[in-house]
Protein backbone atom coordinates (compact mmCIF):
# COMPACT_ATOMS: atom_id res chain seq x y z
CA UNK A 1 0.00 0.00 0.00
CA UNK A 2 1.46 3.04 -1.36
CA UNK A 3 1.07 6.52 0.96
CA UNK A 4 0.87 9.92 -0.35
CA UNK A 5 1.70 12.68 1.64
CA UNK A 6 -1.63 13.52 2.87
CA UNK A 7 -1.88 10.16 4.29
CA UNK A 8 1.26 10.46 5.90
CA UNK A 9 0.53 13.68 7.44
CA UNK A 10 -2.45 12.51 8.66
CA UNK A 11 -1.02 9.81 10.23
CA UNK A 12 1.43 11.48 12.13
CA UNK A 13 -1.45 13.47 12.98
CA UNK A 14 -2.99 10.71 14.54
CA UNK A 15 -0.31 8.90 16.42
CA UNK A 16 0.31 12.65 17.73
CA UNK A 17 -2.89 13.26 19.48
CA UNK A 18 -2.95 9.48 20.53
CA UNK A 19 0.80 9.83 22.01
CA UNK A 20 -0.89 13.06 23.63
CA UNK A 21 -4.00 11.28 25.55
CA UNK A 22 -1.68 8.73 26.17
CA UNK A 23 -3.52 7.30 29.67
CA UNK A 24 -6.47 9.44 29.55
CA UNK A 25 -8.20 7.20 27.37
CA UNK A 26 -9.41 3.74 26.63
CA UNK A 27 -11.38 3.53 23.47
CA UNK A 28 -10.10 6.67 21.53
CA UNK A 29 -11.18 6.82 17.74
CA UNK A 30 -10.34 8.86 14.42
CA UNK A 31 -11.52 8.48 11.01
CA UNK A 32 -8.62 9.06 8.51
CA UNK A 33 -11.01 10.55 5.87
CA UNK A 34 -12.00 13.13 8.22
CA UNK A 35 -8.69 13.55 9.37
CA UNK A 36 -7.72 14.42 5.79
CA UNK A 37 -10.51 15.98 4.94
CA UNK A 38 -9.71 18.60 8.02
CA UNK A 39 -5.96 19.24 6.63
CA UNK A 40 -7.58 19.67 3.19
CA UNK A 41 -10.04 22.67 4.84
CA UNK A 42 -6.82 23.80 6.91
CA UNK A 43 -4.84 24.25 3.62
CA UNK A 44 -7.65 26.09 2.04
CA UNK A 45 -7.95 28.36 4.73
CA UNK A 46 -3.89 29.21 5.37
CA UNK A 47 -3.95 29.74 1.14
CA UNK A 48 -7.07 32.42 1.38
CA UNK A 49 -5.22 34.07 4.68
CA UNK A 50 -1.73 34.47 3.03
CA UNK A 51 -3.72 34.96 -0.62
CA UNK A 52 -5.39 38.24 0.93
CA UNK A 53 -1.93 39.69 2.51
CA UNK A 54 -0.21 38.93 -0.63
CA UNK A 55 2.28 36.80 1.05
CA UNK A 56 1.84 33.82 -1.22
CA UNK A 57 3.67 33.08 -4.55
CA UNK A 58 0.79 31.45 -6.44
CA UNK A 59 3.07 29.84 -8.79
CA UNK A 60 4.13 27.64 -5.69
CA UNK A 61 0.61 26.19 -5.24
CA UNK A 62 0.43 25.08 -8.92
CA UNK A 63 -0.21 21.62 -9.74
CA UNK A 64 -0.33 19.69 -13.09
CA UNK A 65 -3.03 17.34 -14.31
CA UNK A 66 -1.84 15.44 -17.45
CA UNK A 67 -3.90 13.49 -19.40
CA UNK A 68 -7.38 14.39 -18.58
CA UNK A 69 -9.78 12.39 -20.70
CA UNK A 70 -12.22 14.20 -22.84
CA UNK A 71 -15.78 12.48 -23.51
CA UNK A 72 -18.76 14.01 -24.73
CA UNK A 73 -21.82 15.31 -22.31
CA UNK A 74 -24.81 17.28 -23.33
CA UNK A 75 -23.95 20.80 -22.35
CA UNK A 76 -27.58 21.50 -20.25
CA UNK A 77 -26.96 19.38 -17.68
CA UNK A 78 -30.30 18.43 -17.77
CA UNK A 79 -31.84 14.44 -17.85
CA UNK A 80 -35.21 15.42 -19.82
CA UNK A 81 -33.12 16.66 -22.50
CA UNK A 82 -30.58 13.66 -23.21
CA UNK A 83 -32.36 13.02 -26.54
CA UNK A 84 -32.23 16.38 -27.45
CA UNK A 85 -29.77 18.34 -25.62
CA UNK A 86 -26.22 19.75 -27.36
CA UNK A 87 -23.58 16.72 -27.23
CA UNK A 88 -20.45 18.69 -26.50
CA UNK A 89 -16.67 17.93 -25.90
CA UNK A 90 -16.56 17.89 -22.26
CA UNK A 91 -13.80 16.88 -19.33
CA UNK A 92 -13.72 16.97 -15.54
CA UNK A 93 -11.44 18.53 -13.16
CA UNK A 94 -11.21 19.28 -9.50
CA UNK A 95 -12.34 22.64 -8.01
CA UNK A 96 -9.96 25.28 -8.27
CA UNK A 97 -9.17 27.96 -6.01
CA UNK A 98 -11.04 31.11 -7.02
CA UNK A 99 -9.27 33.67 -4.78
CA UNK A 100 -6.66 33.98 -7.39
CA UNK A 101 -8.96 35.24 -10.35
CA UNK A 102 -7.45 34.47 -13.22
CA UNK A 103 -4.15 33.06 -11.94
CA UNK A 104 -5.84 30.41 -10.87
CA UNK A 105 -5.70 28.46 -14.25
CA UNK A 106 -1.78 28.73 -15.67
CA UNK A 107 -2.33 26.73 -18.45
CA UNK A 108 -4.90 24.83 -20.20
CA UNK A 109 -4.62 22.80 -23.61
CA UNK A 110 -3.03 20.27 -25.48
CA UNK A 111 -0.65 17.52 -23.50
CA UNK A 112 1.84 18.80 -25.29
CA UNK A 113 1.98 21.87 -24.04
CA UNK A 114 2.10 23.82 -27.42
CA UNK A 115 -1.54 24.73 -28.22
CA UNK A 116 -2.93 26.96 -25.16
CA UNK A 117 -6.79 27.09 -25.32
CA UNK A 118 -8.38 30.52 -24.17
CA UNK A 119 -10.64 29.85 -21.16
CA UNK A 120 -13.49 31.09 -19.54
CA UNK A 121 -14.87 30.73 -16.03
CA UNK A 122 -17.69 33.20 -16.56
CA UNK A 123 -20.71 32.48 -18.81
CA UNK A 124 -20.91 36.11 -19.84
CA UNK A 125 -17.43 35.99 -21.22
CA UNK A 126 -17.89 32.74 -22.94
CA UNK A 127 -20.72 34.30 -24.53
CA UNK A 128 -18.78 37.15 -26.01
CA UNK A 129 -16.04 35.18 -26.89
CA UNK A 130 -17.95 35.42 -30.86
CA UNK A 131 -17.47 38.88 -30.59
CA UNK A 132 -13.89 39.16 -30.24
CA UNK A 133 -12.19 41.02 -32.84
CA UNK A 134 -8.15 40.49 -32.62
CA UNK A 135 -8.88 36.52 -31.55
CA UNK A 136 -9.28 34.09 -34.28
CA UNK A 137 -13.10 32.87 -32.76
CA UNK A 138 -12.04 29.31 -34.79
CA UNK A 139 -9.58 28.27 -32.27
CA UNK A 140 -10.10 26.31 -29.50
CA UNK A 141 -11.78 27.82 -26.23
CA UNK A 142 -12.98 26.12 -23.27
CA UNK A 143 -15.54 27.30 -20.51
CA UNK A 144 -15.42 25.62 -17.10
CA UNK A 145 -18.51 25.52 -15.18
CA UNK A 146 -17.15 26.57 -11.86
CA UNK A 147 -20.68 25.17 -10.03
CA UNK A 148 -19.49 21.88 -8.75
CA UNK A 149 -21.18 18.35 -10.43
CA UNK A 150 -22.45 15.59 -8.73
CA UNK A 151 -19.27 14.34 -8.53
CA UNK A 152 -17.90 17.02 -6.95
CA UNK A 153 -15.90 18.10 -9.31
CA UNK A 154 -16.08 21.13 -12.40
CA UNK A 155 -17.18 20.35 -15.59
CA UNK A 156 -15.14 21.92 -18.51
CA UNK A 157 -16.46 22.30 -22.01
CA UNK A 158 -14.19 22.36 -25.19
CA UNK A 159 -15.35 24.58 -28.60
CA UNK A 160 -13.95 24.32 -31.56
CA UNK A 161 -11.57 21.17 -31.01
CA UNK A 162 -13.68 18.16 -32.18
CA UNK A 163 -10.80 15.39 -32.69
CA UNK A 164 -9.27 16.01 -29.17
CA UNK A 165 -9.39 13.05 -26.94
CA UNK A 166 -6.93 14.30 -23.80
CA UNK A 167 -5.88 17.74 -22.19
CA UNK A 168 -3.41 18.85 -19.59
CA UNK A 169 -4.51 21.87 -17.26
CA UNK A 170 -1.91 23.50 -14.59
CA UNK A 171 -4.12 24.94 -11.80
CA UNK A 172 -4.19 25.44 -7.99
CA UNK A 173 -6.56 23.00 -7.15
CA UNK A 174 -8.93 23.05 -3.61
CA UNK A 175 -8.27 19.62 -2.69
CA UNK A 176 -4.68 18.06 -3.66
CA UNK A 177 -6.18 14.36 -3.89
Amino acid sequence: MEFNHLDKLASAIRNDIYSGLQGYHTNLSLNMDQLKDDIVDERLQIIKEFALKGMIPYKDLLVALNCVEVDCKNIEKCRCTDIYGTPTAHFEVPQIVNDFDDLAIDYIGTIDKETEFVYYTSLNNKRLHKYKRRANIQKPFVWIDVTPNENGMYDGFIFNAPLIKVISIVAVFKDIR
